[in-house]
């Protein structure tokens, strides 16, 4: 985000959407799936997706309340 600062104009408030309605596991699903043949390895990749599961439903459900909240905090717009 720093980087891109210096070419953007960001809204205040912008970082906190993008980083709430962005997280979604998939890096985290491929690293158990990628997770060498152990009797631990199936318990792993339930509690990876439930994990995931869990975030997208409650990042789905909030994700309106965040980004109102994050606008109202940001002001009126100029």
């Amino acid at each position: 985000m720093t980087l891109l600062r210096r070419q953007y104009d960001f809204v205040r408030g912008t970082v906190v959407v993008l980083v709430w309605g962005g997280l979604r596991g998939g890096i985290s699903i491929a690293l158990a799936l990628s997770l060498p043949e152990t009797p631990f390895k199936a318990a792993l990749l339930a509690a990876t997706y439930a994990v995931v599961i869990f975030t997208i439903v409650v990042q789905g459900l909030t994700l309106g309340k965040v980004a109102s909240r994050s606008l109202r905090a940001s002001g009126p717009s100029t």
